[in-house]
């Protein structure tokens, strides 16, 4: 029985901005930990974490992500072997479909204005940095 799921963002996640130079055809032994492939519309990636046991020890696991405008929870599955995960992740369709449209990271500021007032958070527009 598993308690708890872990991962680490990968280079293609979506949360670090979509980069069509990230997309491949196919995820491959060799490509998947940097590379996301696109099937029927929809954004997929594969990254390795772990999942704790009821008796406390830890597994590795595979996690198939995607990332859509529509609810894929049900796609969404993990593996305990990578291979397996990469042909689950390569056969959700059949065609590439539309690519998602390149966007940056979203970079938020988080800062205190003072005694007695709670922290402002703002969201900086796409390629402004300062």
């Amino acid at each position: 029985m598993a308690i708890g799921n872990w991962t680490s963002a990968s280079a293609q996640d979506p949360m670090f901005g979509i980069n069509h130079a990230n997309i491949a055809s196919e995820l491959t032994a060799s490509n998947w930990r940097r590379k996301a492939i696109v099937r029927n519309g929809l954004y997929i990636w594969v990254v390795r974490g772990w999942q704790t046991t009821g008796n406390g020890g830890k597994r590795s696991r595979y996690y198939v992500q995607i990332h859509s405008k529509q609810s894929t929870n049900s796609l969404m599955k993990n593996y305990a072997k990578r291979d397996a995960a990469l042909a689950y992740a390569n056969q959700l369709g059949d065609t590439e479909g539309e690519r998602p449209q390149e966007q940056g990271a979203t970079t938020y500021i988080t800062m205190s204005p003072g005694f007695g007032f709670g922290p402002i958070t703002i969201e900086l527009p796409d390629g402004e940095t300062r």
